[in-house]
């Protein structure tokens, strides 16, 4: 699954490999991510203090969320898409658009500096206004999609991931919130391949 092979390719401590289940901990993201055999899994990690949960399991998410040990959850679709040729038409954001996806996404303006300093945000400009940015989650999938309200229905969503397959490399992927179906629509639309399961987040704080 991407979500594991991106794991696997950054800092990683893995806890169990047996060839079919895989418990991984992400230290970056602080996140553990959990594959295979739910009763392997939940004997592995139950007493574990964990901030982050992730697994395509639902015996284990069932366990977790049943056993009130996170204080949130998100049920994701995962997709996934080719890496692309060419120079990318996108930028690193000034501080004033720094300031403005801080804004629009809620969250801190020194979040979105340390990101732009590990070249995981952008923005795609219209002449000199940027209209719409993209980033890279801790975990390395694709979210922080937004483009301004008046530049929407234009295709700037699709311009700017397009511009982002130039410069990331595989694997490509982005985890969209299940009911999110414009979010699905769009990245269906722009090529994304879904996978045919589900992803199950269980977290006591966010990216």
């Amino acid at each position: 699954m991407p979500n594991v092979k991106a794991a696997l390719k950054v800092e990683h401590v893995i806890l169990h490999d047996d060839g079919k289940t895989l418990i991984i901990y992400g230290k970056a993201a602080d996140t553990y991510i959990a594959e295979g055999d739910a009763t392997i899994i939940i004997d592995k990690i139950k007493d574990l203090r964990m901030e982050r949960l992730e697994t395509s399991n639902k015996k284990v998410f069932d366990h977790f969320y049943n056993a009130g040990d996170f204080k949130y959850h998100q049920i994701c679709l995962q997709c996934y898409h080719k890496p692309a040729k060419g120079k990318a038409n996108i930028h690193a954001p000034t501080d004033a658009e720094a300031n403005w996806i801080a804004e629009t996404y809620g969250t801190s303006v020194d979040d979105i500096v340390k990101m732009r300093e590990n070249n995981a945000i952008f923005v795609y400009r219209n002449g000199d206004e940027a209209v719409s940015y993209v980033g890279i989650h801790i975990d390395g999938s694709v979210g922080f999609l937004y483009t301004k309200p008046e530049y929407r229905k234009q295709g700037y969503a699709t311009k700017i991931e397009d511009e982002l397959f130039k410069i990331r490399k595989a694997p490509i992927f982005s985890q969209i919130l299940e009911d999110n179906n414009a979010s699905i629509a769009m990245h269906k639309k722009n090529g994304w391949r879904f996978n045919r399961y589900k992803i199950y987040w269980l977290f006591n704080k966010s990216f």
